[in-house]
């Protein structure tokens, strides 16, 4: 009698998940609720597999980015859109861990940081403070978002790691 080996059915996938809300005056004003995103594949390969293993050319999540345009497909290396033409449009994140399998990076864009109005719809995390350099972990697209100059950006976006059989 032989005995079926499970360990291929075991799996740990990476999943993320943002929540974007534009205050103004302390008031909610625009929240995409909790979407999913996707991790592109250098992400997988430069984020965790290369980070795990120690390896040069491995990196980690510093900041965070807000854009005009579409979602990252699997092979981007940038958040299509990126704004770009204000200083400290890449958001530092302070990250969290969430139980064992979450890792959560807050960010907040503070408002007069855009000195005109934008209209926001995608969010990307980063290895890096200059815009338009590093490359991308993750990111997804949202409802389209009306940003005004005296409005704040708070963020949430968690990387979470689960068993599934």
């Amino acid at each position: 009698m032989s005995k079926k080996n499970n360990a291929s059915a075991d799996k740990v996938g990476a999943r993320g998940f943002f929540r974007l809300q534009i205050t103004e005056d302390n008031k909610v004003v625009n929240d995409s609720g909790w979407r999913q995103n996707t991790v592109v594949n250098d992400g997988f390969n430069q984020y965790l597999c290369l980070t795990l293993a120690g390896m040069a050319g491995s990196k980690t999540v510093s900041h965070a980015a807000l854009g005009t345009g579409t979602a990252p497909g699997a092979t981007a290396t940038t958040l299509d859109g990126e704004i770009t033409d204000a200083a400290s449009m890449r958001m530092a994140v302070t990250p969290t861990t969430i139980a064992s399998k979450t890792v959560q990076f807050a960010f907040t864009l503070a408002s007069s940081v855009i000195t005109a109005a934008k209209t926001i719809q995608n969010v990307g995390l980063f290895n890096t403070s200059t815009t338009s350099a590093g490359t991308i972990f993750a990111g997804n697209t949202y409802a389209t978002s009306a940003l005004a100059t005296n409005q704040v950006v708070q963020a949430s976006y968690q990387i979470r790691f689960a068993y599934t059989a």
